[in-house]
């Protein structure tokens, strides 16, 4: 692939690119699909893919091939470059100068994983199954266990040449508890590991019966205004979206983040601190490098409620005179954009338990069913899988509540965090409760 990568560069030269990057990938993936209570499909596939982009006289050029054979390679720079010569200038194009410095990131490969065959996945998918079965009151609707190998290559003619490998497995579990008439709300499970070692299916679905079964006997409440308990993965629905909108430099610098100018305000409560780090291996978008070449390292976003940073590429941090944070994003099929890696949030001192005990009148929420506007944060929706939280104690399962307010008032109402977090896929989150939240009753 290397060679690849030699001939990418050298084609695009000769026929007049400036600067050129080829960046190459290969996959082997294993995925067993759950359907309707049952196995229903096995499927594994191998895929490679090339990506050039090249640059001329300030304009740019892109091309992908889902081939590496000489022919298609000459054929991916030569496209690049004709496109490079009809695109229009902007003076902000660039490659990362220099050759990049880039520390291999332990905990990303495991090579037990090599021996990780699709009859594995089927096995552990069963396994899942099983477990979520275990309560006959149980439905499951959908869910899956994926398991796949990735290596990938970038070369640039500035002189970097880089490689890595990475193994990652996911699971997810989706469905509904029936007693009879009664049916809870929705809810889905998942988890992720880098590690075969680290794949525990039974986990997702004890937590995904404990969820639905406990939605179950939902009752109509009337209107308040409280204090909301997000899960994890309410708090990814809810929160992360437009927080991850609001730190990246393009969105920024297009005039649609709330955060535009805020540097070094308070934007949040004190209690919360959040980080971009593509450099802890417990988020599946753990890297040495970002998808310019550029090392991967961690970023303090928001410390103690705090805006610090921007999260850039290449092209955004030359337009604003900064360095890039390793935050270009992207595959073989498009130019790097911008993106967060893995969003971590600091854990709180209080366990979850105690975070109830102190709610006098609120809502605990594990699934958000409704919009959430990123550029003004505005969000409205129903609440699924939602418990009422009285006096400290957490109660019956509520039905046909809507949920209205704003994410950016809400991080600055933000009262309470838990010390237990959960890794869902590229996301490391604690249990997070917000005041002055509104609730309408059905």
């Amino acid at each position: 692939m290397q060679d690849v990568i030699r001939l990418a560069i050298k084609e695009a030269e000769a026929l007049g690119a400036g600067d050129c990057e080829a960046y190459v990938a290969t996959a082997s993936e294993s995925e067993v699909f759950i359907e309707n209570n049952d196995l229903k499909q096995a499927k594994s596939q191998d895929s490679v893919a090339l990506g050039v982009r090249v640059l001329a006289n300030g304009s740019l050029g892109f091309y992908a091939v889902n081939s590496v054979s000489p022919d298609k390679v000459k054929q991916a720079a030569t496209m690049a470059v004709k496109m490079a010569r009809v695109s229009p200038r902007d003076k902000f194009n660039s490659l990362p100068s220099g050759r990049s410095k880039v520390a291999p990131l332990r905990g990303i490969y495991d090579k037990k994983a090599e021996a990780f065959e699709a009859g594995d996945a089927a096995r552990l998918a069963a396994e899942m199954l099983q477990a979520a079965k275990s309560d006959s009151r149980v439905s499951v609707d959908s869910g899956n266990f994926t398991a796949a190998l990735v290596r990938h290559w970038l070369g640039n003619s500035n002189g970097t040449l880089l490689s890595e490998r990475l193994s990652a497995f996911s699971w997810s579990v989706m469905g509904m508890a029936i007693d009879g008439s009664d049916v809870s709300s929705f809810d889905v499970q998942s988890g992720s590991s880098h590690s075969v070692k680290g794949i525990n299916v039974l986990s997702a679905a004890d937590e995904f019966v404990h969820t639905v079964v406990n939605s179950l006997g939902a009752r109509k409440i009337d209107s308040f205004n409280g204090e909301m308990l997000l899960t994890p993965a309410a708090a990814i629905e809810l929160v992360e979206e437009a927080v991850e909108h609001s730190i990246n430099s393009d969105s920024v610098q297009k005039k649609s983040s709330h955060f535009a100018g805020k540097l070094g305000r308070s934007i949040a409560s004190p209690l919360l601190t959040i980080e971009d780090d593509a450099t802890n291996p417990q988020g599946l978008a753990a890297a040495s490098f970002d998808r310019e070449g550029v090392a991967h390292r961690r970023n303090v976003v928001v410390e103690k409620g705090v805006l610090k940073k921007f999260l850039y590429n290449t092209y955004t941090a030359r337009k604003d005179g900064v360095r890039s944070t390793g935050n270009a994003s992207g595959s073989t099929t498009s130019p790097p954009s911008v993106a967060a890696t893995n969003f971590i949030v600091a854990p709180g001192r209080q366990s979850l338990d105690s975070l109830v005990s102190e709610m006098k009148q609120g809502m605990m929420i594990s699934r958000f069913s409704g919009n959430v506007n990123p550029v003004n944060g505005d969000f409205s929706g129903v609440v699924k899988g939602g418990r009422i939280i009285k006096n400290g104690e957490l109660g019956h399962a509520v039905k046909e509540v809507m949920v209205a307010g704003n994410v950016f008032k809400c991080i600055k109402n933000l009262t309470g965090l838990s010390k237990e977090r959960k890794v869902i896929h590229s996301s490391i989150l604690p249990y997070m409760r917000f005041g002055g939240v509104s609730f309408t009753g059905g």
